[in-house]
């Protein structure tokens, strides 16, 4: 039973011990729809299924003491990041290593957390579920390795998330992804651009003068060995010849 129940008309009702994903959206989405009054009463019927008619006929005392019970569960930025935790007997834990992150987890991330707060408040449970998978081995609380992301267990995870899992998680990593994750990984998707244009841009050149390099690293000294020249223009060509190598692999 929750620590915290009422009893109105002869009928017992709770409020949650946690703030759930779903509860939480519940009330972001009501937040501008009534007057304060009428903001208390129904953020408590969305939550407990006490009727809005029952509810008028309570004390205001009450009233404000039962929403403000609720609201005390919404955190408060900044968000505070938990990297793992336990739900219904399974251990979850986040993102272990953006280097590791895939494109598609990425990209569905980038998608979802640049909607609008409206809309994107529809997709917290899944946001929560990419970021947040079953741990499948560990070597110690924060050095472990999680579920491969799968649709299809993605989908089961997000709804229980939704209806179990306290909004604190949620909240915590998304706010750590956007602060943290994103800039690491534009970071390194830019460098790793800059690196790729730069290594095209000598392809480019070799290619464009790839008759004049064969001929002047072919030639030899007339002592039988290469000029520091001829050298240098070898150890260029190994190079590239390794570059493209290396590029042409899948």
């Amino acid at each position: 039973m929750s620590e915290l129940s009422f009893n109105i008309n002869g009928k017992e009702f709770e409020l949650p011990d946690i703030l759930g994903i779903g509860d939480y959206v519940k009330i972001f989405k009501v937040r501008d729809l009534f007057e304060d009054e009428y903001l208390y009463a129904k953020v408590i019927n969305l939550l407990t299924g006490c009727p809005m008619d029952d509810l008028l006929q309570v004390e205001n005392h009450k009233i404000e003491f039962l929403a403000t019970s609720i609201f005390a569960m919404v955190p408060k930025p900044p968000y505070q990041f938990t990297d793992t935790f336990e739900l219904d007997g399974v251990k979850y834990g986040y993102l272990p290593s953006y280097k590791e992150i895939t494109f598609g987890e990425f990209a569905d991330l980038d998608t979802l957390l640049t909607k609008k707060p409206d809309e994107m408040m529809d997709y917290l449970h899944v946001i929560a579920a990419i970021m947040y998978r079953p741990i499948i081995s560990s070597k110690s609380k924060h050095d472990y390795k999680i579920e491969k992301y799968n649709q299809e267990s993605l989908n089961e995870r997000a709804e229980l998330f939704k209806n179990k899992l306290d909004i604190r998680f949620a909240l915590g990593g998304q706010f750590f992804f956007i602060n943290f994750g994103k800039k690491f990984l534009n970071s390194t998707r830019l460098s790793l651009t800059m690196r790729l244009r730069r290594e095209w841009e000598m392809m480019v050149w070799v290619i464009k003068n790839w008759k004049m390099i064969w001929n002047l690293a072919l030639k030899k000294g007339s002592d039988g060995t290469l000029s520091s020249i001829d050298l240098q223009i070898t150890k260029s060509t190994n190079t590239i010849k390794s570059l493209i190598k290396k590029l042409s692999k899948p």
